[in-house]
């Protein structure tokens, strides 16, 4: 079961302000769950925000940097489960060297 925390937790445990949330999520950074007027944040959701404030802070990106960063993220991910579903599809019919 997923654990899900409320704004003003998410801001606490990543150290920011409501207003710089609301403003990623303007952005499209993070797109958190919503019930009615309350958005509901995930582990995924921590670990993206945790992610973006050390882009931000350490390293000096600006938001728009941060975007493209976050857009290759999960295109590397989608692109991860996508070679994970080839090599099951390719099964054991196939020499080792090519799936691994």
């Amino acid at each position: 079961m997923a654990i899900y925390y409320e704004m003003k937790i998410i801001c606490e445990k990543v150290g920011l302000t409501p207003k710089t949330l609301r403003v990623w999520m303007e952005e499209g950074l993070i797109s958190p769950r919503r019930e009615g007027r309350r958005y509901l944040f995930d582990e995924e959701d921590l670990k993206r925000l945790l992610l973006i404030r050390r882009l931000r802070d350490d390293l000096g990106v600006n938001l728009a940097g941060i975007d493209i960063i976050l857009q290759l993220l999960d295109r590397v991910q989608e692109l991860e489960k996508e070679i994970e579903r080839l090599k099951g599809a390719l099964g054991e019919g196939c020499p080792p060297r090519l799936i691994s």
